[in-house]
């Protein structure tokens, strides 16, 4: 894993900061560091993505699901994602990112990852992110059970209501 350093800051900060409610916004702190960086001299755009699995590693170990992943053998997987890309992110410059779940349908949960600076966002992705089990992909209602939050899910957002079209279409494509 090239993000290891991070990976360890991220598994003892949530360790010491407090529980979060599955609702709840996660941010964590970083800076562009120059092996983050690609020939155009700014964050490289797979970098992001790298970003984000631990924005939404924390997210669980601060909510209690990775508990419950844990015990009964759950492994996080994204089904899916999308990302804009409005402002470069430069050598060294600190930014942060936003994790927060914006609503779950009967398989996955939609995160939202914003990363920022300086009160404005610089790129902007969203993720479905389902959890798999022994026995398949398991009920986000169930996990909320288990971490004592509501089951029901807030309402889709109406900018995010042309994800489950475009992932019926994705599926179709894929089957042909």
């Amino acid at each position: 894993m090239n993000l290891i350093f991070r990976l360890i800051r991220v598994l003892v900060l949530s360790w010491l900061r407090p529980g979060l409610h599955p609702l709840d916004p996660s941010v964590l702190s970083f800076r562009a560091w120059p092996l983050d960086l690609d020939i155009n001299v700014h964050m490289t755009n797979s970098r992001y993505f790298a970003l984000m699995d631990l924005g939404r590693t924390e997210l669980i170990l601060r909510n209690g699901i990775a508990r419950q992943m844990f015990k009964r053998k759950w492994q996080p997987v994204v089904s899916g994602s999308t990302m804009r890309f409005k402002r470069a992110i430069k050598p060294f410059q600190r930014f942060k990112l936003e994790t927060q779940a914006l609503y779950w349908d009967e398989k996955g949960f939609y995160l939202e990852q914003r990363f920022t600076a300086k009160g404005k966002t610089l790129a902007l992705g969203v993720v479905k992110a389902v959890f798999v089990g022994p026995d398949g992909i398991v009920p986000p209602e169930q996990i909320c059970r288990l971490v004592g939050a509501d089951e029901t899910s807030p309402v889709m957002p109406d900018w995010l209501s042309g994800w489950p079209d475009m992932e019926t279409a994705i599926e179709a494509r894929l089957a042909a």
